[in-house]
């Protein structure tokens, strides 16, 4: 009776080894599906000493098109949303397969963010010369510290969907997903 019993709790513990096994690798694949469904590789854009951030994907993995131009390595993706954050004016901008297009004005450069008309293909018009890096390899940081984003506009298709003066503390958030 002894070694039936001894049997019964090996055949147990094994089942429990298996069973934790698989409920860990569910779970694991359960965050990796999560992760992967939210995709977003936002540009944010800030001032109080202007940065640029593409979050999930480094500058260094933009394509140089040309230019002052630099292009989001996955084309396939699109903007789905822009979030304006700035005193007094916060402004969501949706956009469902069209162009968009985010112009902002900091001191005397300017930085467009612009995809193609069906939303994708996201592309950095900018004077990236007036940038250095920034704390990491995602965040791009403004030569001239002083200075705040003075002026945004988001067009949408092809009307205007927010043009106002900014002065300081203003977010602009380009969703990319």
């Amino acid at each position: 009776m002894i070694a039936t019993h001894f049997t019964f709790n090996r055949e147990l513990r094994s089942l429990t080894v298996v069973f934790v096994a698989l409920l860990a690798a569910a779970i694991g694949g359960c965050v990796h599906m999560w992760a992967q469904g939210n995709n977003d590789t936002p540009i944010i854009i800030a001032d109080g000493s202007l940065t640029m951030e593409s979050r999930g994907v480094p500058w260094a993995n933009f394509t140089n098109s040309g230019g002052n131009a630099k292009v989001h390595p996955d084309g396939g993706r699109s903007v789905t949303q822009v979030v304006i954050a700035m005193p007094g004016n916060n402004r969501t901008v949706t956009f469902s397969g069209q162009k968009c297009t985010v112009a902002v004005r900091y001191a005397s450069t300017d930085i467009t963010v612009t995809t193609a008309n069906n939303g994708t293909g996201l592309q950095v018009i900018t004077d990236f010369g007036s940038f250095h890096a920034g704390a990491d390899a995602n965040h791009l940081a403004h030569n001239n510290p002083n200075a705040k984003i003075s002026h945004v506009t988001v067009t949408q298709g092809n009307r205007t969907a927010f043009d106002s003066g900014a002065s300081g503390g203003t977010t602009i958030t380009i969703h990319y997903q």
